[in-house]
């Protein structure tokens, strides 16, 4: 039996509108072997229906663990010399992807991982590499050492070594959504390691979008919950209540700006929504500040 080259890890939850052309697109992969591990984090729609007549194995989780949790749980039952992370939502463009990106991390010893181009449902790029950190030029701590140029990439579309995934311990738990690669990213540079880029590999991510049905409020407290783990993580406690005092400060007066503009417009509007998204952030910022940060 040949070694298998990458194992290929999907964590979805009530994904059944996207699961099949995710998985499909994965089982399209020619010139390399692989294997396709779905965790399911307890869904509530037709996600495992979907995946019942496709060829991967099913992980299904008793309750929701998140992003990264997710992936960890798919990691420990994986057998590939790399760990290739695919959104649900995203599928593969073409049918050498797989074999390109193991070529390319074969070739390139000082990558420790490696994203690609991410493309959105109108085939426009998205989410290009970060060279920087959320809020580092705020702060004191240097970056200008760790190894590489790319800062980290998106978690819809990332492939790493085997051995430096478990290295790491895999994703942080602390984190459920939001900010977990950018930690997994800065670990593994912290390691001595590069982070590659593969632009000829691209995958198709509607991403975003399905965020447009949700309450911008809820998204963005968990983006800034995530964000407020890192920081803690990687920056000085004074730096951290700095951050968050800016946050507190802009988002107040643009909650309620936007908020009066909102009461002008239609139900939905777009200044309803930015309303809801300060409100979060102001909210969010007063709740970590009162856990007893000196102003």
């Amino acid at each position: 039996m040949p070694a298998l080259d990458i194992s290929v890890i999907i964590v979805t939850f009530n994904s059944a509108a996207c699961i099949t052309a995710c998985v499909q697109s994965v089982l399209a992969q020619t010139d390399v072997a692989v294997e396709v591990i779905v965790v399911d984090n307890a869904s509530a729609d037709d996600t495992l229906a979907r995946l019942q007549p496709l060829n991967c194995r099913v992980i299904r989780s008793a309750e929701n663990l998140g992003f990264g949790r997710g992936n960890n749980l798919g990691f420990a039952a994986s057998r590939g010399r790399y760990v290739y992370l695919l959104n649900p939502d995203a599928r593969l463009l073409g049918t050498d992807a797989l074999a390109v990106l193991r070529r390319r991390l074969d070739a390139c010893p000082r990558w420790g991982m490696a994203g690609t181009s991410i493309l959105d449902a109108e085939g426009r790029s998205e989410s290009p590499p970060a060279t920087g950190y959320p809020g580092a030029r705020h702060v004191r701590r240097d970056f200008s050492k760790l190894p590489g140029q790319i800062a980290w990439v998106l978690g819809a579309s990332l492939i790493v070594r085997r051995e430096l995934y478990d290295k790491l311990g895999g994703f942080d738990p602390r984190f459920f959504l939001y900010s977990e690669e950018t930690d997994f990213c800065l670990r593994l540079r912290e390691l001595g390691f590069e982070i590659g880029l593969v632009p000829e590999v691209s995958v198709s991510h509607i991403g975003a979008a399905s965020e447009d049905t949700r309450d911008p409020y809820e998204v963005a407290a968990r983006k800034l919950r995530g964000l407020l783990i890192f920081r803690q993580k990687h920056y000085a406690p004074d730096d951290c209540v700095r951050l968050a005092w800016r946050d507190f400060r802009r988002a107040r007066f643009r909650a309620l700006w936007n908020g009066l503009l909102a009461g002008f417009q239609p139900a939905g509007s777009p200044a309803w929504r930015k309303s809801r998204n300060y409100r979060a952030i102001w909210e969010v910022s007063r709740d970590y500040l009162a856990q007893g940060n000196p102003r």
